[in-house]
């Protein structure tokens, strides 16, 4: 019992000693940090907290900040236009303002036999023998060459003729929303009879066809030939002007792919320098201007790929249904005030109203085609990295701000699908200097500018080079130098394909063709079922 009670009074004055112990120490703590405290000195060796943020994909902080500070203000614009059509400055067009865009659909290939009407041409060559109306003869199917099928190359003049007529039917067709026809008529004491199909665009990417099959008589045989015909885009141009200013001269220009200008065009040369085009040039009007070209030789060094004069007009159109309808409600964006867009590599992109204003906002990628549409008035600028496909419209002013580029260039990859149009109803502006940068500027895109195509400040920024891959086409063109030389590469996708719902043009142009007369039996010669059999 005493050993007990000694140790428990040993252990209690060693508890009182640790309270004491510990009260002291918390007092001089207090005392120190409430003198750092006072002294401003409260971070002085106190460890730093370390944070690491694992990212995921998306737009880099780069993308975000340009998008969320406010650009410098454009330079004011014009009274806006709010219905392109009745400006003084627009086009004219052949199409009706009111059309109702078609349903993309495939035609129904089993109606092909059902011939509807016979239609009549007009300026076709020679003689032509038609009727109108319901047709009540029913043209015997044609029986397929057998292996050894008599062929007989087609002389040229017979195939201009040939395909004037069918490109006049395929307008035809065109201008009634039919989908099959039939010609037929005299050239040279011989009868023709063409069967004309319509193959409307797939999808909003697709170009329309028209499949043609012509058969005639030559020394007692009957022959027959296919050819197919393709409705060209306006992105099948690499550049198509409707009203060429006559102050403007081609000087330092490169441009790979078709040229045509409703008027005159004007080319100069100094320097050595000279412009060259390496595809077809056309114009509509009688003649060129060109300051001094000097020789045939220089003749074929510009004009690589050939010059043709009085072509038919290329008419742009006044309004664009299937642009501002196109897509479904969850692929189209609407803007109601002048906006600021900019693309980003993983196929999002983010917007925020020009001024700054507002929040910013961002829509993720996809694989439909995504179509961004502005309300009247309302102008866009353009900025970024497109991966994906875009259509942008507006029926006022697109102004280019930065770089406009593919994530995939599609010269360098096997297989890219990133598509942009950018489609005005009134101007497309490359940005002034202050805004843009110094040097070039690249731009990859199909081009639509109904009324005009300008550069912004053309004297004051140091010179470079506007680079554009795909096409352009506008109203008419100011001048680019001295602050842009231009240099146009062909997108060749575009043969193919086009951006998603891009305007149409009226032209037709053979894509593909037998190139011979084949033999064929007469319908005399085979058996009746031969033609059920065909029809089925």
């Amino acid at each position: 019992m005493e050993s007990l009670t000694s140790a428990l009074e040993r252990n209690r004055s060693f508890a009182i000693a640790l309270y004491i112990s510990a009260f002291v120490h918390l007092s001089l703590l207090l005392i120190i940090g409430a003198s750092m405290y006072e002294s401003g000195n409260d971070e002085r060796n106190v460890p730093e907290l370390s944070v690491q943020l694992e990212t995921r994909a998306g737009p880099n902080s780069e993308e975000f900040t340009e998008a969320a500070l406010p650009k410098p203000a454009p330079e004011p614009a014009d009274t806006v236009v709010t219905d392109p059509g009745t400006s003084t400055e627009t086009l004219a067009a052949d199409t009706p303002g009111a059309a109702i865009p078609l349903a993309e659909s495939d035609p129904d290939l089993a109606e092909v036999d059902a011939l509807s009407a016979h239609v009549e041409t007009t300026e076709s060559v020679g003689t032509v023998v038609t009727t109108s109306g319901e047709s009540t003869v029913e043209i015997p199917a044609v029986a397929e060459p057998q292996p050894d099928a008599v062929v007989a190359e087609i002389p040229q003049t017979e195939k201009v003729m040939l395909t004037k007529n069918v490109e006049q039917l395929a307008k035809q067709l065109l201008d009634t929303n039919m989908m099959n026809t039939e010609l037929s008529w005299q050239q040279a004491g011989r009868q023709y009879t063409a069967r004309v199909l319509r193959q409307p665009a797939a999808d909003s990417t697709g170009l329309e066809q028209v499949i043609a099959e012509v058969v005639t008589e030559n020394n007692g045989k009957r022959m027959k030939t296919h050819l197919s015909l393709k409705r060209l885009a306006f992105s099948h141009f690499t550049q198509l002007v409707n009203f060429w200013d006559p102050n403007i001269r081609l000087h330092d220009d490169v441009i790979d792919g078709r040229f045509h200008s409703n008027t005159e065009i004007g080319i100069a040369f100094s320097g050595g320098i000279e412009p060259h085009f390496f595809g077809k040039v056309t114009t509509s009007a009688a003649s060129m201007t060109i300051d001094d070209l000097g020789s045939r030789r220089r003749n074929r060094e510009v004009f690589q790929g050939g010059m043709e004069t009085r072509t038919e007009r290329v008419t742009l159109p006044r309004d664009m249904p299937d642009v501002v309808n196109g897509g479904v409600a969850t692929d189209r964006s609407v803007f109601t005030v002048d906006t600021r867009i900019i693309f980003n590599s993983d196929g999002s992109f983010v917007w925020r109203a020009a001024n700054g204003s507002g929040p910013l906002e961002r829509a993720g990628p996809s694989d439909r085609p995504r179509y961004l549409i502005a309300g009247k008035g309302v102008n866009l600028f353009v900025s970024g990295t497109v991966a994906g496909i875009f259509t942008v419209y507006t029926p006022a002013d697109i102004e280019i701000e930065n770089d406009v580029v593919y994530s995939k260039d599609p010269r360098d990859v096997v297989i890219s699908r990133d598509f942009l149009a950018l489609i005005a109803g009134r101007d497309i502006k490359v940005a002034s200097g202050q805004i843009t940068g110094v040097g070039d500027l690249h731009v990859h895109a199909a081009l639509f500018a109904r009324r005009r195509f300008s550069i912004v400040s053309v004297e004051k920024s140091t010179p470079g080079t506007l680079y554009i891959l795909g096409s352009l086409t506008a109203g008419t063109l100011w001048e680019t130098e001295p602050r842009y030389a231009t240099k146009m590469d062909y997108d060749k996708r575009f043969e193919y394909l086009r951006p998603a719902s891009f305007p149409m043009t009226r032209r037709y142009e053979v894509d593909s063709w037998d190139q011979d007369w084949q033999e064929v039996e007469s319908p005399e010669s085979r058996p009746p079922t031969a033609d059920l059999a065909r029809s089925e």
